[in-house]
């Protein structure tokens, strides 16, 4: 049980880093202008964050169904 506790905190922590990241790469990206070549930058690392984040949710969700089964 307890390595299916660090599992759950781990992936909870990691989700919670991603998703702060992602709040200020879309805070960064307000405050350029449309053309700023930056933009194109931080739009694909904020994709990527996004897209990272279905998979871990949803692998959340089984250690947490795991952890209720225990």
């Amino acid at each position: 049980m307890a390595e299916l506790d660090d599992d759950l905190h781990a992936t909870a922590e990691s989700i919670a880093a991603d998703a702060e990241r992602l709040v200020a790469i879309e805070e960064e990206k307000r405050a350029l202008e449309p053309g700023d070549p930056r933009m194109i930058e931080l739009s694909t690392e904020s994709e990527r964050l996004a897209g990272g984040l279905v998979p871990k949710t949803g692998a959340e969700t089984q250690l947490a169904k795991e952890a209720k089964s225990s």
